[in-house]
C-alpha cells in the first residue's frame, strides 16, 4: 500500500512506518561543577569531583552522545582531559601515533607566561556519541591530571586565582551532559 500525505493536513496514512523516531532526543542528564578542583599528580590521571554524569538508556541500540564543556588550568602550560565510561577511557582512538606519543580525549597547551602570570584558562569543549550497548545506568565521568614534577592542574580556576575585581581570574562552571539518542 502506497503512503499518502495529506498536503492540507500533513497526515501520513497508508503504511506504517518504521525508523521514523530515528535520531530523536529520548532524555538528557546534565551536570555542572561550580566548585574548584586541583591536583599535583604527576600525570597520574584522577576523577575531577563532581564532574560524573549517569544515565540509563531506555534501549541498548540507542547512543549516547556526551557533552564536554571544562575549563581547566595548569602551571606547566597543558592541561588534559579524559572521558571515561564507568572506569574505561574512550574517545581517544588516535592513530598512527609515534612510539612515544599519548592520546587524550583533550590537551590544550599555552605558554607558561600567559598561564602563571596572565591567568589564562582552557576551555575543553568536545563531543562524543557513544555506544554503550546497555539499558544499565551508565557514568560518564571527567579525569584530569598535572605534569611531572610537581606541578599542579586545576578546574574552574586560573592558575593564580587572584582576587582582582573581577578585571582578572575569574571562577568558572564546568559541565557534563549526556543524551540518549534513539537508535
Amino acid at each position: 500500500m502506497p503512503i499518502v500525505l495529506n498536503g492540507t493536513t500533513g497526515d501520513i496514512s497508508g503504511s506504517s512506518l518504521t525508523g521514523i523516531d530515528t535520531g530523536k532526543i529520548l532524555q538528557v542528564v546534565q551536570t555542572e561543577k561550580t566548585d574548584t578542583w586541583s591536583t599535583t599528580s604527576n600525570f597520574a590521571f584522577s576523577d575531577v569531583t563532581g564532574l560524573a554524569v549517569t544515565i540509563t538508556p531506555s534501549s541498548s541500540s540507542n547512543k549516547v552522545l556526551v557533552l564536554v564543556d571544562v575549563v581547566a588550568s595548569s602551571n606547566l602550560w597543558t592541561s588534559y582531559i579524559k572521558l571515561l565510561r564507568g572506569s574505561t577511557e574512550i574517545a581517544n582512538a588516535a592513530t598512527g601515533m609515534q612510539s612515544n606519543q599519548v592520546c587524550h580525549f583533550s590537551s590544550i597547551v599555552t605558554n607558561g607566561t600567559d598561564s602563571n602570570t596572565n591567568g589564562f584558562v582552557h576551555l575543553h569543549s568536545r563531543q562524543f556519541l557513544d555506544t554503550p550497548n546497555t539499558t544499565s545506568a551508565t557514568t560518564y565521568k571527567i579525569q584530569s591530571a598535572a605534569r611531572n614534577g610537581g606541578y599542579a592542574a586545576y578546574i574552574n580556576r586560573s592558575v593564580p586565582d587572584r582576587n582582582q575585581d573581577g578585571e582578572y581570574d575569574n571562577r568558572w562552571v564546568s559541565r557534563i551532559t549526556a543524551m540518549e539518542v534513539s537508535a
